[in-house]
This record gives C-alpha cells, structure tokens and sequence, in this order.
C-alpha cells in the first residue's frame, strides 16, 4: 500500500514540475527551494519504499541467555546461605583527596607602541610595550594525597 501511495505521489509531483516552468536566477532563492524540495520529497519516497512497516520474524527467544533470570532456574537454588565470608574489610586505596590552590600566572603580549604626543603635549619615542590577554588567578585542584 506504501508503495503504491509513494509511486503515485512521485508521478503527481512529476507532472506538476514538468507542466509549470519556474524561473530561477541566480538573484533569487526559487531555484534553491525548488532543488532543496524535490531533494527532501525523493528521499522521503525512496526511505518510505525501502522501509517496511512489516516486523521479521528472528530466531531469538522469549528468554534471556542469563540461567539466573529464566523461571524454570529459580527452583533450583541452594536453601542455605554462604557462611564462609570473609571476616575483614576489602583494601581500599590509601590516600585521600585534597583541593589545593594553584595560582595561574598573568599571560602578557609585548607589542610595538608607536611614536606620539602625549596629553601634555610631549613627544614619547616608539617602543615595545607589554599588554595584559589574561588575568592571574586562582584555580582549585584535586589532587590525590597518598598515606
């Protein structure tokens, strides 16, 4: 039924553009909407055929892989609990965390100040001059403390 609605959709559309002729400069956008148009509408025709709505029948079961999981395992499991635990905590890491302060340093660019009368009216020779890009600060880190 896609089929048949997409192919008769594609010839209307044919039609329709080979009967009307579109002026398209190069001054304009129609000829953009038109080619970006038919370029949306074919692939949508072409994904709606080649899609099909039909589910596939698969070779996978209605069951996990897991025997835990499935019903007919759970009536096999032990009555008792396990007993022989360890009695000791598991090993951790040792260290900690600690937040510390880093202080970035001001980044500088030097560049060329050429010559020019100051506001009092005095001649100040060319020179290299460094400008400030970024400020210092301060930036907090993470960093791992071993014991």
């Amino acid at each position: 039924m896609q089929k048949i609605i997409s192919i008769i959709t594609a010839v209307l559309i044919l039609v329709c553009f080979s009967t009307v002729s579109a002026h398209a400069d190069r001054k304009t956008m129609e000829g953009f909407m038109l080619g970006t148009g038919v370029a949306i509408l074919g692939a949508a025709i072409i994904n709606g055929i080649n899609n099909h709505s039909s589910p596939q029948a698969t070779n996978n079961h209605s069951w996990s892989n897991n025997h835990r999981d499935n019903h007919h395992y759970a009536r096999y499991k032990p009555m008792h609990k396990n007993r022989h635990h360890r009695k000791h905590w598991k090993k951790r890491p040792r260290g900690h965390w600690e937040v510390e302060k880093i202080w970035i340093e001001p980044v500088y660019e030097t560049k060329w100040n050429p010559g020019h009368y100051n506001r009092r009216g005095n001649w100040i020779e060319g020179r290299n001059e460094k400008f400030i890009v970024t400020q210092g600060c301060w930036q907090e880190d993470k960093v791992w403390v071993w014991h």
